[in-house]
């Protein structure tokens, strides 16, 4: 499945630099930061939304506000990934 984080972040360079150790079965293909890194998109291929909540939430909580939706993949365009 596909889910979407969606992210308000409050420490941009700590956000971006910050490496994000992925577990197994999980990828990350789309990354859009704002031109400014204060908000940001991550599309995640995942078996869950919340291996990928608590993902993120372990890694950049402190420095973010985030929300979690799974994307329903017959109604997407463009999603090749």
């Amino acid at each position: 499945m596909f889910v979407i984080a969606v992210h308000t972040i409050s420490d941009p360079d700590a956000f971006w630099s910050a490496p994000l150790p992925l577990p197994e079965g999980t990828e990350l293909p789309i990354v859009v930061p704002s031109s400014d890194g204060t908000r940001g998109v991550c599309v995640f291929k995942s078996d869950s939304v919340s291996t990928v909540r608590n993902l993120v939430e372990g890694a950049a909580g402190a420095i973010s506000r985030n929300e979690y939706f799974a994307i329903n993949e017959g109604s997407a365009q463009g999603l090749t990934v």
